[in-house]
């Protein structure tokens, strides 16, 4: 009896065990993409033939059209849009996230398809330049962000100016994980492993991806997603986030 009752037990962890991730799998597009009702605005970002880029609230863009204005020929203009399902307000709710401290920081650069660009770009199912441009601004941003607290740490301790710009730089690249859109990496943002308040995620989803709209979600605390149609669109909303938080990365 004793035998069965055990042997039983075994099996139930073992299933457990295999059903759990399955479990966090499932949830991921639930979790990332909230479908409760929630405060929605909308940006316009302008990128001008000389890489420099415009934001615009929608109507701040639509009165400057409606009185003659128009960006330089050769522009490109994205319509995003962001939502926050924290305090509600996205705006808030994105410095909430970035500005928050963290134990470690994961950038998800998208599906695994995304290596074939460092060895076959033209298999690749978007633009693989557009797509590393994308990667590199938000990561540095992220990083740039998380290496803050890191930094006037060490000051409190005593240490120099360089110094404790070398300790924030080291602890930063210690604590920063780069993943692709795995099913493990899917399954532990659906069970809030990561993407959460100790563990910062950043989600990039590309036409790769399957993106279907040109949007910033904020759903949980930790949590980030940037999704675009075009691969472009991914630098124009990190391009975005910048603004809103008043970092300075690109001109």
């Amino acid at each position: 009896m004793r035998k069965k009752v055990f042997l039983f037990v075994i099996i139930a962890i073992i299933i457990g065990g295999l059903f759990y991730p399955i479990y966090g799998y499932l949830k991921f597009d639930d979790e990332i993409n909230p479908q409760k009702k929630t405060i929605e605005h909308s940006y316009v970002v302008i990128r001008y033939p000389d890489s420099r880029y415009l934001v615009l609230r929608d109507i701040e863009y639509v009165n400057l059209t409606a009185h003659g204005w128009s960006p330089p020929r050769g522009s490109r203009a994205y319509l995003i849009k962001i939502r926050g399902y924290i305090t509600g307000i996205p705006e808030i709710d994105l410095a909430q996230v970035f500005l928050s401290k963290y134990d470690e920081f994961t950038i998800v650069v998208g599906s695994p398809e995304v290596s074939a660009c460092s060895k076959n770009p033209s298999s690749f199912y978007g633009d693989c330049e557009s797509r590393a441009l994308a990667v590199s601004e938000i990561t540095v941003v992220t990083s740039m962000l998380f290496k803050r607290y890191y930094y006037w740490e060490a000051i409190k301790k005593g240490l120099s100016n360089e110094s404790a710009k070398e300790y924030a730089y080291k602890e930063t690249m210690e604590r920063k994980n780069i993943r692709y859109l795995s099913f493990l990496t899917k399954a532990l943002i659906g069970l809030g492993k990561i993407g959460n308040r100790d563990h910062l995620c950043v989600v990039i989803l590309g036409p790769a991806e399957g993106a279907s709209s040109n949007q910033i979600i904020i759903p949980r605390p930790g949590l980030i997603i940037l999704e675009g149609k075009r691969d472009e669109v991914l630098r124009a909303e990190a391009i975005l986030i910048e603004k809103l938080l008043n970092v300075t990365i690109s001109s």
